[in-house]
């Protein structure tokens, strides 16, 4: 009798399944420094930016995050943070991801590479993976005119625009709140923007734990239906500065690396006859970026990468003239 799909032997998962080889799944163990005899960097679980706060022993395999979600354990218990699902599932989907004992018959193949992940079609998911659930609430009485917008030049009516503020109270007090939407323009979550330099050193971003930002392209939902044309950038802030400065075509990774979910979600917007122009931070990351977006969406749209360092590190801290001088 074929054993069911759904069963999971946790002792066999933990004892196959690496937190090398799950590292390399997410995309994640290029962007993780050696210290010591351990791994570290941001926390991919809850979108940390200290380079300190996370850290993986591939010789214990294990993790742990020091900065605020305070996860840790093993391959299971990952899976099952980053995802936000049961153990079970998380195991369920390892085994889905690793091992091979139910598909053909075989017990402990492990494949030299990880699986992708295989996307359902027309159900917004990918497999085993939900997309982000709409949020019930919206945050209420968020303080535009705080000072972060005016010391960074962002005018009130893009404030206005993102419907963007100062928290007072909640898991974001403290931080500036970003909503986010998904394609179908559903508020999906509030990602938190470090206001003090002794906010940035701790957490530059907090996001919520259960919260996908690879399954989103920030102000996606925003854009025409028949707009052929995006403007590819990594963070919030250029999405706001190139907005104000009148372009309206402009999306953002939230961060230096192109998903799957990203990539399919810009390339059947704008079709085959669509262009993406690359406007990345000039440091080694957004180099990086640079040349993966002209690898995997070159292969489908037209794509032109801009570089901006003769003129400054981040797209936001161009001027008008400059930003016209590029992109014109």
């Amino acid at each position: 009798m074929a054993k069911d799909k759904n069963f999971v032997l946790y002792k066999d998962i933990k004892a196959k399944i690496t937190m090398e080889m799950l590292l390399k799944h997410y995309g994640l163990f290029d962007k993780l420094r050696p210290t010591g005899n351990n791994l570290t960097g941001c926390c991919p679980i809850h979108g940390g930016s200290n380079p300190r706060q996370f850290s993986v022993s591939l010789a214990r395999n294990v993790f742990n995050c020091f900065g605020d979600c305070k996860a840790g354990g093993n391959v299971l218990d990952f899976v099952a943070k980053m995802e936000g699902v049961s153990i079970h599932k998380a195991g369920v989907l390892l085994k889905e991801w690793f091992l091979n004992d139910f598909s053909e018959g075989k017990r402990g193949n492990i494949s030299s590479e990880p699986k992708k992940l295989v996307r359902k079609e027309n159900k917004g998911v990918r497999a085993g993976i939900e997309d982000n659930k709409p949020l019930e609430f919206q945050l209420k009485s968020l303080q535009a005119d705080h000072a972060f917008f005016k010391e960074r030049g962002i005018d009130p009516a893009t404030v206005q625009a993102f419907g963007l503020g100062y928290c007072l109270k909640g898991m974001l007090k403290g931080f500036i709140a970003i909503p986010i939407h998904n394609e179908k323009s559903e508020l999906v979550a509030y990602c938190g923007r470090a206001v003090t330099p002794e906010q940035i050193e701790i957490e530059k971003y907090k996001q919520p734990p259960n919260f996908k930002k690879s399954l989103v392209v920030y102000n996606f939902n925003r854009q025409d239906p028949f707009e052929k044309v995006f403007i590819l950038v990594e963070s919030f802030i250029s999405v706001w500065w190139l907005h104000q400065a009148g372009l309206k075509n402009v999306v953002a990774l939230m961060g230096s690396s192109l998903s799957d979910r990203q990539e399919e979600l810009i390339v059947k917007a704008l079709g085959p006859s669509g262009q993406v122009i690359l406007l990345f931070d000039g440091d080694e990351d957004g180099q990086k970026c640079t040349a993966d977006c002209l690898a995997r969406l070159g292969k489908q749209v037209f794509v032109k990468a801009l570089d901006i360092s003769p003129y400054a590190r981040k797209p936001h801290q161009l001027t008008p003239d400059q930003i016209k001088e590029l992109i014109h």
